[in-house]
């Protein structure tokens, strides 16, 4: 089925937030900060507000607002390390706003900007995790530390030295950029009393209810509707500074503001993704049995802990993966550095864990002299097992572990592979690598997480669906419409989706945590449910049958198996007004449970030895994501999330230098893989319906970056073993790969 969205997309006729700027608004540009930590003797704005077609420029003094609050997980310092909207006295980061400008172009603004001057005074930068606990400089002084929360294990770390083989193994998730095609930006209008707001966004509901609580406005008087978004990868659900200074601006103007942000901008001033590193310890013994897990994740989340602090709880979560241990111990340290906030990025938390697990079971087979799909089929869970609570306090849903892996050896040709392996390695050139990741995901947010939904007839006929959730290229068109006809038979053209507008949607969520099928979905087809039956409760009266003797079709209700005309949905909505029976029904639906998905990714790829370049040959892609509600939509999706995986492992990351400079401030030098490069790939699905929602559906838009980068660096170690290669960090690149190769050839003094 193609999708509903395509037509309008492939053709240009989208409207992204871009688009939707009045010709009569102003546009804002920021000052922003060219050191990474410094206290602000001064701001020189005169030069700024004598430029031409300048309305207003405002400070944080100016503005008024108060402080974003910070994380509220774990640690009461994370909570108190707020962020202003604009900075107040100090800054903390390279790109962070000091100052906005409000102007008649956007060029005016930034012509503008760039005339103010800013008189800092240089503190020691705080640059990475390990010079957050050792150096004594202070982000925020009045915390007295740089932790922003740890979680860690009340009896310490695992004895060691109490199995034969015990490995233990850093494994990195260094910084990226989520880079969707169409950054931040927002339109915002005085509307009344309140304002109308036009985010790119992937939370509309929560966005208008934080937008009114920091400017003291009624919540009913501010409307959000959502343009088409250009991809969020979990960027996008959560509230920047720069939003709240337009629409504070807009406000006080009494005029339409627009800020579009740029992609200098976003690799600096906005969110980036990971930035985590695991310290593994696994025990075991010479069979290949793994019996003891110890894991501290450490984490830099930035200038401020936004939600990043969260983040690595998820890597906690699901740590354990697939596998049975006979002891578990996962602690988790925070801090803040001198860098850019850490935020979600697709999979959030979980590539990080499945990179440090799947690192170090590879590790364990090596040490162990066992290979490692062995080890793996040794430890996995079996499927009368399920549902399994973890150590981490995971509840695993359903699902069939080993068969994931057996279908992956099944679609590949291991012992063909292992055989031109040992044939490269005797006569040289481009050596083999083969990689596994088996992995596991939370899906779904948090576990009374829930979604609203509502379908109704129209006097015409046709269906109008509701939903909470809003697209950001997730196909929510095609699949709610899909889902509501399932129910109540239709043709798709007479069905409207309404979302991302909370005037028309009362209640919502967002689109995050590969949640939207699984409740938002379910929330659709389960109000569609109970129309149905009203639908049938009604007709029968006029066919004068059963309501259990009836069927849909086609927008037409008749007896089933009886020739004859049956009636429309029109006329079932006239005899339903005059019944005083209500066609519509709607629900905030929560399953009470999150799911979890997973699956086994395999990666072959080629190195070449002389200059350190990786060539991915093929992967092999074992998913179960339960029901798929739309295979079209899930294979693009599926392949998005294949593709951000590849660009983790082997070109992306965000570089800063010592002295908290940004050194990947533009796409010239924070490379992005593109569709030229995609491997060839062997799709498998395994189908375990999630049993905590009437869909069935597990959440699969971010397997492919929570799998396939562990797979590659599986590989890569694999290939280069036999040159005494036993370590790699991300991204993989040649120069990187080379000089592991030449590290490992040249004799220790």
């Amino acid at each position: 089925m193609r999708r509903v969205e395509d037509e309008r997309f492939v053709t240009g006729q989208g409207g992204y937030v871009a688009d939707l700027v009045p010709d009569d608004a102003l546009h804002i540009a920021f000052v922003r900060s060219p050191l990474a930590h410094a206290s602000i003797d001064e701001i020189d704005l005169d030069a700024t507000r004598d430029a031409d077609g300048v309305v207003a420029v405002v400070t944080a003094a100016d503005l008024g607002l108060r402080h974003i609050p910070g994380s509220t997980g774990r640690g009461p310092a994370a909570a108190q390390m707020v962020r202003p909207v604009l900075a107040d006295g100090t800054v903390r980061y390279v790109g962070e706003p000091v100052a906005a400008v409000v102007a008649t172009s956007a060029v005016a603004a930034a012509d503008a900007a760039e005339l103010a001057w800013l008189e800092l005074e240089e503190l020691p930068v705080v640059p990475d995790f390990d010079a957050a606990l050792s150096d004594g400089t202070l982000l925020h002084p009045a915390e007295g530390t740089n932790v922003a929360m740890r979680d860690l294990p009340d009896d310490g770390d695992l004895p060691r030295g109490q199995d034969e083989v015990e490995i233990e193994v850093v494994a990195e998730s260094p910084r990226l950029a989520p880079t969707p095609i169409e950054t931040l930006g927002i339109v915002a209008e005085p509307n009344g009393d309140g304002l109308l707001l036009r985010p790119s966004h992937a939370a509309p509901h929560r966005f208008r209810d934080q937008v009114a609580s920091f400017l003291d406005l009624d919540p009913a008087s501010v409307r959000v509707v959502l343009p088409d978004v250009g991809g969020a990868f979990g960027m996008k659900h959560m509230l920047y500074p720069e939003y709240l200074v337009v629409a504070e601006m807009a406000r006080r103007l009494d005029r339409p503001v627009a800020w579009i942000q740029g992609r200098r901008e976003a690799l600096s001033g906005g969110t980036h993704g990971r930035g985590m590193r695991h310290r593994v310890m696994i025990g075991g013994d010479r069979s290949g049995v793994m019996r003891r897990l110890d894991l501290r994740i450490e984490a830099e989340v930035g200038a401020y802990p936004h939600n990043g602090s969260q983040i690595p709880l998820f890597t906690k979560l699901v740590a354990p993966g697939l596998y049975e241990w006979d002891e578990v111990r996962l602690g988790v340290t925070t801090v803040v550095t001198n860098r850019a906030p850490i935020g979600s990025y697709r999979g959030a938390g979980r590539p990080e864990a499945v990179l440090a697990i799947e690192r170090a079971v590879d590790a364990f087979a090596r040490a162990a002299g066992v290979d490692p799909v062995t080890v793996r089929t040794k430890n996995m869970l079996q499927p009368e097992q399920l549902p399994y609570e973890t150590a981490s306090g995971a509840l695993y849903d359903s699902g069939d572990y080993p068969k994931s892996l057996t279908m992956a050896l099944e679609a590949m040709d291991l012992d063909g592979l292992r055989a031109e392996q040992e044939r490269r390695r005797l006569d040289g050139g481009r050596l083999l690598g083969i990689g596994f990741s088996s992995f596991i995901e939370r899906a779904g947010g948090a576990p009374n997480s829930g979604e609203y939904g509502s379908v109704e007839v129209t006097p015409e006929g046709g269906l109008i669906v509701r939903s909470g959730s809003a697209s950001a290229g997730m196909s929510h068109e095609t699949v709610w419409a899909k889902l509501a006809a399932e129910v109540i038979p239709v043709p798709l053209g007479r069905v409207k989706v309404i979302q991302g507008d909370t005037a028309e949607v009362p209640r919502g969520v967002g689109s995050f945590a590969s949640r939207s099928t699984q409740i938002g979905g379910s929330a659709v087809h389960r109000t569609a449910g109970v129309v149905r039956g009203r639908i049938l409760e009604v007709a029968s009266e006029l066919l004068d049958a059963a309501p259990s003797d009836l069927d849909i079709d086609d927008g037409v209700v008749s007896v089933a198996e009886r020739h004859g005309p049956g009636v429309g949905l029109d006329e079932v909505y006239v005899a339903a007004q005059e019944r005083g029976v209500d066609l519509r029904e709607e629900e905030f639906y929560s399953p009470g449970h999150q799911t979890f998905p997973y699956g086994v990714h395999v990666a072959v790829i080629e190195v070449e030895v002389d200059t350190g370049e990786i060539h991915l040959d093929h992967l092999v892609v074992i998913d179960d994501c339960g029901n798929i509600i739309d295979p079209m939509a899930a294979r693009g999706q599926i392949w998005g999330s294949l593709m951000q995986g590849i660009g983790q492992a082997l070109w992306e990351v965000v570089d800063y230098d010592d002295e908290g400079q940004l050194l990947s401030a533009s796409l010239m030098n924070y490379l992005l893989p593109s569709s030229i490069i995609a491997p060839e790939a062997r799709f498998g699905h395994l189908v375990s319906p999630a049993p905590s929602n009437p869909l069935g559906a597990k959440g699969f838009g971010e397997s492919g970056t929570i799998g396939v980068p562990a797979a590659i660096l599986n590989a890569a170690l694999d290939a280069l073993a036999p040159l005494g290669v036993d370590d790699l960090v991300f991204p993989l690149t040649p120069a990187r790969v080379w000089e592991a190769i030449q590290a490992a050839r040249t004799p220790v003094a």
